[in-house]
Order: C-alpha cells, then structure tokens, then sequence
C-alpha cells in the first residue's frame, strides 16, 4: 500500500489532472464490477456486462479534473486556517502542487513542496518558549462547514446530473427516454446522497491532504457506484 501511495503521489506531482483521471476511472470501475458480482451472486443480472463497466471508467476519468479543480477552489476559498502573510520572496510550503495554487498567496512569494501551509518562523532563543501565536491556528469549524454545504448544494447536484445524463448518452438512450431516466433517478438518489455524503467529505476535508481527495472521495465511494449501478440499471 505505501508503495502505490508514492507511485501516485509521485505521478500527481508530475501530471496533477492526469493522474487524477485514471485514479478515478479505475475507482468507478471497481465500484461498477462490484455492484455486478453482487447481481450476478443474486441472480438479478444474467452475465456480465463489460460495456457497462467501461461507460463508468470513462465518466470517472473525465470526472477526476473537474473533481481536483473543485477541491482546489474549495482550499482557496474555504482555507480551514488563515493563511500566512508571508514576506517578500519567502518560501511558502504547500502540501500539493497544482497548477494556479501560487497566485493565492501573497504577492513575491515562493512555493516550495512541504507537508502543508508553513510560515518561516525565526528561530526561537535558548532558554524562551514559544508563544502560543508561534502554534498553528486551529481548524475553524465555520470555514469546514462552509465547505462541506457548497459541495453539497453546489457540485453534488451538478455532478450527480452529469452523471444521469452522461450514462444516458453512453447507453444511446433517446431525448425522451434522458429525460424519463433523470426525472425517476434525480430526486430519490440526491435525497439519499444527502444523507450520506456531508459526513464523508467533511472528513475528507478535515484530515486528508489536497492531493489525496479525489481518490479518497473515490474509494469511499465505491459503496456509493455500487448504489448508483444498481439503481440507474433496474430503472433502464
């Protein structure tokens, strides 16, 4: 496991958006072949089906940017601590590289690769003891919950009609039959997205890197593809 967490991270760092596609076409397809070896286990679905399981790996790849550009706005907008007023042509350490990140900060800046958001602290005198101002700020509970509701009433009704709407063209699906499979998946799958998803991606949030959001969101969510096969494939 630690070696494919530096495989990737590695790979993030070379081709951010990249990576990010085939990380989470892979984890979609995990979640479809899932949702089908439990169908083919209880009889519901008679062989399987291959196609299907190619139409989520390409809706998860072309997902994967929109999700990391997502994460990135959310991490600007929403900064969980305040970010550091850095002086000029100090180094500002940054837990992920992506591109664009650098003009949020303070103008003549440096970016330099670190485990998150330091501030150069002038070294502390023998004998003194560190101010509490020299700690790092607490998380502020207000920016997470600012964060977790634009996702949930921002991106996750857009990204679940995407997803409705894309699966319908994949599968050659007419006009009339898009909007008939929309208009009986939409609600009941949002409603139920809602109460499950604020949890999982306020955690998300809270603990995991930037890097690591997309495919952790992903790997949570392989529950959820399998939910979302099963329910968009008994409605066909």
């Amino acid at each position: 496991m630690s070696s494919l967490l530096r495989t990737y991270t590695r790979s993030f760092e070379r081709r951010p958006y990249i990576t990010l596609c085939v990380a989470n076409g892979i984890l979609m397809s995990v979640g479809d072949i899932s949702a089908q070896m439990l169908g083919l286990g209880q009889g519901l679905q008679p062989m399987y089906d291959l196609t299907r399981t190619l139409r989520f790996a390409v809706f998860g790849a072309s997902m994967g940017p929109l999700g990391g550009a997502w994460n990135k706005f959310l991490e600007v907008n929403f900064p969980l601590r305040p970010l550091p007023s850095a002086s000029p042509m100090q180094k500002v350490k940054v837990d992920s590289p992506i591109p664009g990140l650098e003009k949020h900060f303070p103008k003549g800046s440096k970016l330099e690769r670190g485990t998150g958001l330091e501030e150069k602290v002038p070294p502390v005198p023998t004998g003194t003891v560190p101010s509490m101002s020299e700690k790092e700020p607490p998380v502020s509970v207000v920016q997470l919950a600012k964060r977790v509701a634009a996702d949930q009433l921002g991106m996750a009704p857009i990204s679940l009609f995407i997803f409705l709407f894309s699966m319908s063209l994949l599968e050659g699906l007419d006009s009339e039959e898009t909007k008939e499979k929309i208009k009986q998946n939409y609600l009941p799958i949002l409603l139920v997205n809602w109460q499950i998803w604020p949890i999982a991606v306020a955690i998300n949030f809270r603990y995991v890197p930037l890097r690591y959001r997309v495919p952790f969101g992903s790997i949570l969510g392989i529950l959820w593809t399998c939910f979302l096969s099963f329910r968009t494939q008994t409605e066909k």
